[in-house]
C-alpha cells in the first residue's frame, strides 16, 4: 500500500514510458494484494486537479479491473459516480470506457449493470459527460458484437442519437464513433432505419448531419445495406426485383 501512494506521484512524470510502467504496476500490486485497497487509493485520486494525473488514474483503474476481473471493481466504481463532482464523474466514465476497451467480449456480463449509469451520463447537461459516455458505448458495442446484447445496445443508441447535432468537434467525433460501433454490433439496417427519417428533412443543417451518418454507413457496410432497401415493383424497362435476396431473406 505504501508503494501505491508513492506510485501516485510517478503519474506526474513527463515521460510517457514512466507513466505507462506506473499504471501497469498498479495492476501487478492489485493482483498480489487484492483490488480493494488499491482501488480505494485510485478512486480517491480522481479528485485531484491535474488532468494528466486523473487520466492516468482512470487507465490504472481499468487495468486493475482487467487483472482482478471487473466484478471486483465495478461496484465501487459505479458508487463513486454518485459523488456530485465533475472531475470524479468524468473519471468514472473514462474508466468505464477504458475498462470495456480492455475486457472486450467479457463486457457482455456487465453491460446490463452499467446501462443505467450510461443513460444518466448521456442525458447530462455537461458536454464532457456525454462525450465520455459515448466513447464508453462505442467500446462496449464493439466488444459485445454478436453476443446477444442487442436490447441494451438499442436502448443506449436511443440516448446517443439525439447528440448527433452537437457542434463541439470532440463530442461529435465520440458520438459518430459510438454510432459506428453500433453499426458493427446491431447491423447497418438498424442504423439505416434511424437515418432515413432525416435524409430529406427540410432544414439543410439536419440533412447534412444525417447524410454524413449515411455516408459513413455506406462506406462501412455497403453490401449489408442491400437487404434493407425497399422492394420496388418492376416497370417496363427496369427489373428491380432481387429473387436471390428474397429467397435468402
Amino acid at each position: 500500500m505504501r508503494i501505491c501512494f508513492e506510485l501516485l506521484e510517478m503519474l506526474k512524470a513527463h515521460k510517457k514510458g514512466i507513466r505507462r510502467a506506473t499504471v501497469n504496476t498498479f495492476g501487478y500490486i492489485a493482483k498480489a494484494i487484492g483490488p480493494q485497497d488499491v482501488l480505494a487509493t485510485l478512486l480517491n485520486n480522481l479528485k485531484v486537479q491535474e488532468r494528466q494525473n486523473r487520466v492516468c488514474t482512470t487507465v490504472a483503474i481499468a487495468i486493475v479491473a482487467e487483472t482482478c476481473s471487473p466484478f471486483t471493481v465495478l461496484p465501487a466504481l459505479m458508487n463513486e459516480y454518485r459523488v456530485p463532482e465533475l472531475n470524479v464523474q468524468n473519471g468514472v466514465l473514462k474508466s468505464l470506457s477504458f475498462l470495456f476497451e480492455y475486457i472486450g467480449e467479457m463486457g457482455k456480463d456487465y453491460i446490463y449493470a452499467v446501462t443505467p449509469l450510461l443513460e444518466d451520463a448521456l442525458m447530462d447537461r455537461d458536454l464532457v459527460h456525454r462525450q465520455t459516455a459515448a466513447s464508453a458505448v462505442k467500446h462496449m458495442a464493439l466488444g459485445v458484437a454478436g453476443l446477444g446484447c442487442e436490447d441494451a445496445l438499442v436502448h443506449l443508441l436511443n440516448y446517443v442519437w439525439p447528440n448527433i447535432f452537437e457542434t463541439s468537434p470532440h463530442v461529435i467525433n465520440a458520438v459518430m464513433e459510438a454510432i459506428e460501433g453500433m453499426r458493427v454490433a446491431l447491423g447497418p439496417a438498424v442504423i439505416l432505419n434511424y437515418c432515413l427519417q432525416g435524409l430529406f428533412h427540410p432544414a439543410r443543417k439536419v440533412r447534412e448531419v444525417y447524410w454524413k451518418i449515411y455516408n459513413s454507413l455506406y462506406i462501412g457496410a455497403q453490401d449489408a445495406l442491400v437487404a434493407a432497401y425497399p422492394a420496388l415493383d418492376d416497370d417496363g424497362d427496369n427489373i428491380y426485383s432481387r429473387p436471390e435476396l428474397a429467397m435468402f431473406v
